[in-house]
């Protein structure tokens, strides 16, 4: 920290700006000397985290509200990741061992009265230091960075885009308290039509049940989505319907453009925790895909007997429900899960049944030290077994999120079986340590290995890619391990680790080196 010598008779606000006036002196020195992404990205993290202290330490509130009724809001996020990829062995641009920095800065408009909400979003986008020869010809992209390439054509892409813009319509007033009308760009995960207020709880919503179909936290980038979103929401009971269609982003920083080729419907019944049962919440959801853009799907069968979108219908429908608990018991808690999806509609001009499981239990000795949290998970989707018998029965996952059930993503759900142990500690209450051990296989071997985050364009790659498994089904395994500090309720930080052993289908396609590493290390500050 600076030391400063004003007088102490100063106010509170007076004190902070000198120190930020110290600090910005400071980091404007470091920014002159050079122009390098790396720089300018630890500079603002210095200074976040020390314009934050400041704030804590005076007591002054955060800086963004105006009046009564109009607030702006701030987030600024930095990565940096390291990666050290499977590669294939022979191929051309094979580089699988390199580094990224990515930095996001968004600031928003928030107007809040008795009868109408409005929010609008900029979002700054940048992508530094991307591997250019990290697009493996045949394999494709070695990791995030050659895709991130890929999508860009640029070692350094960057772009400045509207994010959100949306009027949420109150109609309480009218007689009808809990209905709520959402009209614009806005973010939408599945599973979050509601929270609880109990950190635990909501916790792991958010970790194992939202964003396996619909998301906006992709990566760096994001997504958003055009449309509406009507709610009514009681003290039991939430009803929420969405019909969306989703904007670039993911990979391509042109986040601006709407994907108008792929139109969503979803809806869900949500039953709130202790409304039927104690501890519970359970929920029936719907989601219909319609993707008709100028693109090619992926499927087991061969390239050219697949049908292009724009020829032939791809439309989905996925019906399932999820199941959570949570309880005390002994000296602590157990929690519980179950989530499942089933599947039907047309893939191209073949019929659609398919299907996913997930199973979850876990307990926490909430008296120890640490609060050590151990918990054993297992999911299933299906895989397709004859690519000639007319129907297609492998599991498709829509524009789910980017990391939060494939952290190190060489992998994604689609045809996927995922057993693995989970342990969670906290040895400070502002801290986390996440450790995972992943055991993965394909659920049907004549199916292919699928990878990808989903559609991120508005043409060109269907956003999912699939390589032929050799027959075989050991994925591998994976050993993560992820730390969290949450400084304060603005600024937080994390480090990640995770480290694959490819398996038999791995290795069918990875010649050169069949394991892979990836670091990284990011923060967050929301003001």
């Amino acid at each position: 920290m600076f030391v400063t010598k004003e007088p102490l008779n100063k106010s509170s606000a007076e004190r902070v700006a000198v120190k930020i006036g110290m600090i910005t002196r400071r980091a404007t020195k470091v920014v002159a000397w050079t122009t390098m992404p790396k720089t300018v990205l630890c500079t603002l993290i210095c200074l976040m985290f020390q314009v934050t202290a400041a704030w804590a330490a005076d007591g002054i509130k955060p800086i963004g509200q105006i009046n009564e009724y109009l607030r702006l809001i701030g987030e600024l996020y930095g990565s940096h990741e390291t990666w050290n990829f499977f590669r294939p062995e022979p191929a051309i641009n094979n580089d699988n061992d390199y580094g990224l920095w990515a930095a996001r800065a968004r600031l928003g408009a928030l107007l809040t009265t008795p009868y109408i909400d409005g929010y609008a979003q900029a979002q700054y986008i940048g992508l530094y230091s991307l591997p250019g020869d990290a697009v493996a010809s045949p394999r494709g992209p070695l990791g995030l960075g050659g895709g991130y390439f890929l999508a860009n054509q640029s070692t350094n892409a960057s772009n400045i885009f509207l994010k959100q813009a949306y009027l949420d319509f109150k109609f309480s007033s009218l007689g009808l308290p809990g209905a709520l009308l959402k009209i614009g760009r806005f973010e939408f995960m599945d599973g979050m039509e509601y929270t609880t207020g109990i950190g635990k709880f909501d916790g792991l919503k958010r970790a194992r049940i939202a964003q396996r179909l619909l998301a906006s936290n992709v990566v760096h980038v994001g997504r958003s989505f055009d449309g509406f979103t009507a709610v009514y929401d009681q003290p039991g009971f939430n009803i929420t319907a969405t019909g969306i269609r989703p904007t670039q982003g993911g990979f391509t920083v042109q986040g601006q453009k709407e994907i108008g080729d792929i139109d969503l419907f979803y809806a869900a019944l949500t039953s709130k925790k202790d409304a039927l049962l104690p501890g519970t919440e359970g929920r029936l959801f719907y989601l219909n895909y319609d993707d008709k853009r100028n693109t090619q799907p992926v499927d087991n069968r061969p390239v050219a007997e697949r049908p292009r979108l724009d020829n032939q219908n791809l439309n989905l429908h996925t019906i399932g429900a999820h199941l959570l608990t949570l309880q005390p018991l002994g000296s602590g808690s157990i929690d519980a899960l179950l989530w499942g999806a089933y599947q039907f509609g047309d893939w191209t001009n073949q019929d659609h049944q398919a299907w996913a499981i997930a199973a979850e239990a876990g307990y926490q000795w909430t008296t120890l030290p640490f609060q050590p949290w151990l918990r054993a998970l297992y999911f299933r989707s299906s895989g397709d077994g004859n690519a000639n018998d007319g129907t297609h029965k492998t599991y498709f996952t829509a524009l789910p999120s980017g990391r939060a059930y494939a952290k190190l993503p060489f992998y994604n759900l689609i045809n996927m079986q995922d057993a693995f142990l989970q342990m969670i500690v906290s040895p400070t209450p502002k801290t986390r340590v996440i450790i995972d051990l992943h055991h993965l296989s394909l659920s049907n071997s004549s199916d292919l290995f699928y990878s990808g985050l989903g559609p991120t364009s508005r043409s060109g790659a269907f956003g999912y890619s699939g390589r032929p498994s050799g027959g075989k089904s050991d994925v591998g395994q994976l050993v993560d391990i992820s730390f969290t500090h949450t400084l304060n309720k603005h600024l937080s930080w994390r480090f990640y680790y995770g480290h694959a052993f490819g398996g038999s289908v791995v290795r069918n396609f990875y010649q050169g080196k069949k394991d892979a590493d990836m670091v990284y290390i990011d923060f967050s500050l929301i003001f």
